[in-house]
């Protein structure tokens, strides 16, 4: 006779089923922790090479970029001040010439602009083009561009910060000048993730105390050039402000939907928020989304870079605006502006 070939009982396949679950359950974070690890060293072998650019930069000019020196760009801008814009008038006009933009002048040294993009970044960034069409679009005058289209819609304003043709991809180089356009993928625009960090114009090399602390680019969220001179900018820059215990309401656009002001509107205090982004490092740990595994990748003005962690970033720069660094001085050329709690406000890097 025969015999009769058994099956699995219901049983065994529970078990087997159980077994491939519970390793399943083990390895997927293994996986997702090594391909975090993996855009993290992409992110940092980006950030290094812009610090080398501007370590080679600084060894050819023996200074940062220049600012705007021609005296009717400058008293323009005195008498921009009372306009609307969101920016001083020095800030205005160290960011007004698309052609002095950091990315710019770096662009010889750098030649790959998605250099400048960090794979983790959960935002998309803005661009505005000073296109030339209101004045001969193949020979630009920036300033005269800006001035002739003051009574116009849209108009080129300075606190916008246009970048130059050629930059905006299919949607702002084709679109009227002044247009801020996304640069989503297809559309070739400038993506900038990568924040620079110095915005010390005409800023000489002897004036850098040390290059190997002074930080000129890294991981940026909303502010990519200029103001991003706070360590809360560097350490969080998926939030939008930490600074204040709470975020400031000119930060941003769409607080539900929009990710780079991920819970920003809700921490706000002078907005009913209790500001617990500022005051609670537990909060930060759980929701502050730093970047790369709990920190930031950081370019220093040597040439190296290395990834620091969060809070470790956040209380260890050298300008000691609010009294709550670290007394470390890792990062020079930055503040630390935050305000939390004294107790339990930093444990250690």
């Amino acid at each position: 006779m025969m015999s009769r070939r058994r099956g699995f009982t219901l049983i065994e396949l529970l078990v087997v089923i159980s077994i491939i679950a519970i390793l399943a359950a083990m390895l997927f974070p293994v996986f997702a922790r090594a391909r975090e690890s993996a855009r993290k060293i992409q992110c940092l072998s980006n950030v290094k090479n812009i610090a080398m650019a501007f370590q080679i930069y600084l060894t050819d000019y023996d200074k940062l970029s220049p600012s705007e020196h021609r005296p009717e760009v400058l008293n323009y801008f005195k008498s921009y001040f009372n306009r609307p814009c969101l920016c001083t008038p020095a800030a205005c006009v160290a960011v007004a010439n698309p052609y002095l933009k950091l990315p710019v002048v770096l662009d010889e040294y750098i030649k790959n602009r998605d250099v400048w993009k960090c794979p983790n970044a959960t935002y998309v960034h803005t661009v505005t083009i000073n296109s030339g069409l209101v004045n001969n679009e193949h020979v630009i005058d920036w300033f005269r561009e800006m001035v002739d289209s003051a009574s116009m819609c849209p108009t080129v304003k300075p606190c916008n910060a246009p970048f130059p043709p050629g930059w905006g991809g299919q949607v702002t180089d084709t679109i009227t000048m002044g247009w801020n356009g996304c640069p989503t993928p297809g559309t070739g625009g400038f993506d900038q993730s990568i924040a620079v960090y110095a915005p010390n114009y005409d800023l000489s090399t002897s004036q850098i105390t040390d290059p190997s602390r002074w930080v000129v680019c890294g991981d940026g969220g909303i502010e990519v050039e200029g103001a991003a001179q706070h360590t809360s900018m560097l350490a969080y820059p998926e939030m939008c402000r930490l600074d204040g215990n709470g975020c400031s309401s000119i930060c941003g656009g769409d607080w539900d939907n929009c990710s780079w002001t991920r819970s920003c509107s809700a921490l706000r205090q002078t907005a009913g928020g209790n500001g617990e982004g500022a005051l609670d490092p537990t909060w930060r740990k759980n929701n502050g989304h730093p970047r790369h595994l709990g920190g930031s990748n950081v370019g220093f003005a040597d040439g190296h870079a290395r990834w620091m962690s969060a809070e470790a970033i956040l209380f260890g720069g050298g300008l000691n605006w609010s009294g709550y660094a670290d007394g470390t001085n890792q990062l020079a050329n930055l503040a630390v502006c935050i305000t939390p709690a004294k107790t339990n406000a930093y444990n250690g890097k």
